[in-house]
């Protein structure tokens, strides 16, 4: 009893599940439809019923349209209001269809020809509503529904029988069985939907801690060659410096040993955030000046590359090898998603920032399918965090996809 007060009272339209974004067509097509049909509804039901209760009864055919028209418009915002108001409406005509009246609607073969034109209506905004309500809210309503219609049929049995009573609890138990049947399948979206985003969002968290584990192993594998050289420079520096005093000697030793800690807490800090099934990488790392390799390695796969790199001679070598891989990566997604396009490369410095800019027109060529999820960008991104820099991307204005870093310069080459 508690979902029938629910349903009747207290219950607010703010309870029941947001609506279905079921309609993929343009909206002009949608509202020319709807307007269709309540416009055939309109006639229908006020021919009926200005038959049946005659010219003299106008208020109330008007009455009695307005309570069938009413509900199907609010029960896309306000479902819960509109099943009130069907609820309303059925009552309504259940009395009109007992008033005494001269001439039966189109004939006395139809003669419970109103209880159609008056149910009609209702059977989507029941339908709907109940697709939108949660576990328990749906009962009061089917409750609602049922009591109705038979109320109607039992009214309609000296003029109509039995077979309108059994053929309107027939029609509105499909009705409630269909709006079941909604409610599971949008629950079933639901789940499915909120499976597929905490997939994404677990598999975009795995890639970008895998990004910065590989960036982590690219630095360390840089800041380990100087520190390595620095260690070993001043080893040595007794040995290569004449007139080494003692105390000179002895800096040379601290700094010796600082470097080598140095060496060991970055490879400390690297093989905790390697996988473990990961092989550290022995190759040496790419920069700027590997970067027209890469660009004719681009060429040859068919990708029409115009490039500009100026002033990148002197650049850190952290900040060349991410250079390299922002390129590298803003190269694959041209390729990826704007198949046929030319792309422009600009690498230049400008003061303290080196300037990275790819750009490709939209795609001349189907792009093929692709499961990537926008983990390269993030990957970009990622890179521009940890460095220091801005980091901008997105769709051009006539089309085709823009990639802009600046990258700080923060140290010596």
């Amino acid at each position: 009893m508690d979902s029938l007060g629910w349903a009747l009272f207290i219950g607010r339209d703010a309870d029941l599940e947001p609506p279905s974004a079921w309609w993929r067509g343009p909206a002009w097509i949608k509202g020319v439809l709807t307007a269709s049909a309540l416009t055939v509804l309109m006639v229908l039901t006020y021919g009926s019923w200005a038959r049946y209760l005659g010219s003299e009864s106008l208020p109330l055919v008007f009455f009695l349209l307005l309570l069938q028209l009413v509900p199907p418009l609010l029960v896309v915002r306000f479902p819960l209001t509109a099943v009130r108001v069907a609820a309303v409406g059925m009552a309504a005509a259940t009395i009109a269809t007992l008033f005494p009246t001269r001439h039966p609607p189109f004939g006395t073969t139809l003669s419970d020809w109103p209880l159609q034109t008056h149910v009609l209506p209702y059977l989507p905004v029941l339908a709907l509503t109940l697709a939108r309500t949660k576990p328990g809210q749906g009962t009061g309503i089917s409750i609602i529904a049922v009591v109705l219609t038979t109320a109607i049929g039992l009214a309609q049995l000296p003029r109509g029988g039995t077979k309108t009573l059994v053929s309107s609890l027939i029609v509105v138990t499909v009705t409630i069985v269909a709006g079941y049947g909604m409610q599971q399948r949008r629950r079933a979206l639901t789940q499915a939907d909120t499976a597929e985003r905490t997939a994404v969002e677990e598999r975009t968290k795995r890639t970008a801690l895998q990004e910065r584990a590989l960036i982590a192993r690219e630095l360390h594998d840089i800041i380990g060659h100087h520190l390595s050289l620095i260690a070993l420079r001043t080893d040595s520096a007794r040995y290569r410096l004449p007139d080494v005093n003692e105390a000179t000697a002895e800096e040379f030793r601290a700094l010796g040993v600082a470097a080598r800690e140095a060496l060991d807490e970055a490879r400390r800090l690297v093989g905790v955030l390697r996988d473990d099934d990961t092989e550290p990488e022995h190759e040496p790392q790419p920069g700027l000046s590997e970067v027209p390799g890469l660009l004719d390695g681009c060429r040859a796969s068919g990708i029409d590359v115009r490039s500009r790199i100026t002033g990148g001679d002197d650049v850190p070598a952290m900040i060349a090898l991410a250079a390299y891989r922002i390129l590298q990566e803003a190269l694959s997604n041209a390729a990826r998603h704007s198949p046929g396009s030319i792309v422009d490369v600009d690498v230049r410095r400008e003061r303290d920032v080196l300037v990275i800019l790819v750009e490709n027109g939209p795609a001349t060529r189907v792009p093929a399918p692709s499961a990537d999820d926008g983990t390269g960008l993030a990957g970009i991104a990622e890179r521009v965090t940890l460095i220091g820099g801005t980091c901008e991307t997105g769709p051009r204005p006539g089309g085709g996809f823009r990639v802009a870093v600046t990258l700080e310069l923060t140290g010596e080459a």
